[in-house]
């Protein structure tokens, strides 16, 4: 059995593939924007934790264990798909601003630890080769507090370093 060979097909595919490689690559920044990317991670253990960015209460962070969630800009309109009783309760994650943010920490011991290990509180972004904040206390400190600010947006800054909270 002899199969047809059909040339004008095949330089047709050829010319499709090429074009489309072409165009991909010619528009690559616009198909891939990077999405705002951000989460809070605190590691909590035998501590009550109160955290609020932006004046908001996360109340979703209590302590006396591990904690991330992540966090969306205030007006994300990915909040509006989700179902009514999801919005009301994730509503306190959409608490940032892209650019300058506030941050109150607080935290005391709860019991007697077990093992004591230190409070690390940090917000890391997928789009930065570092922490965007950090926040550690060594295990002998039973209570404390720190207020800053921190910035962030969805591509890290040029010569961008770490917020270390004290």
């Amino acid at each position: 059995m002899k199969m047809k060979k059909y040339p004008k097909v095949t330089i047709l595919m050829i010319i499709f593939v090429v074009t489309g490689a072409l165009f991909s690559t010619l528009h690559q920044e616009e198909c891939m924007a990077k999405e705002f990317d951000a989460a809070l991670n605190v590691m909590g253990y035998d501590r009550d934790v109160t955290i609020k960015i932006n004046g908001v209460h996360l109340r979703k962070i209590k302590g006396g264990q591990s904690h991330s969630v992540r966090l969306f800009l205030v007006n994300d309109p990915k909040i509006k798909t989700l179902p009514p009783e999801l919005q009301a309760s994730m509503k306190e994650l959409f608490c940032l601003k892209e650019g300058e943010n506030t941050i109150e920490i607080s935290f005391k011991e709860k019991g007697t630890p077990k093992a004591p290990i230190p409070i690390t509180i940090t917000i890391d972004s997928g789009n930065y080769q570092v922490p965007v904040l950090k926040y550690v206390k060594n295990p002998d400190v039973k209570s404390g507090s720190a207020k800053g600010s921190f910035e962030i947006y969805a591509d890290e800054p040029a010569n961008f370093t770490t917020v270390i909270l004290e």
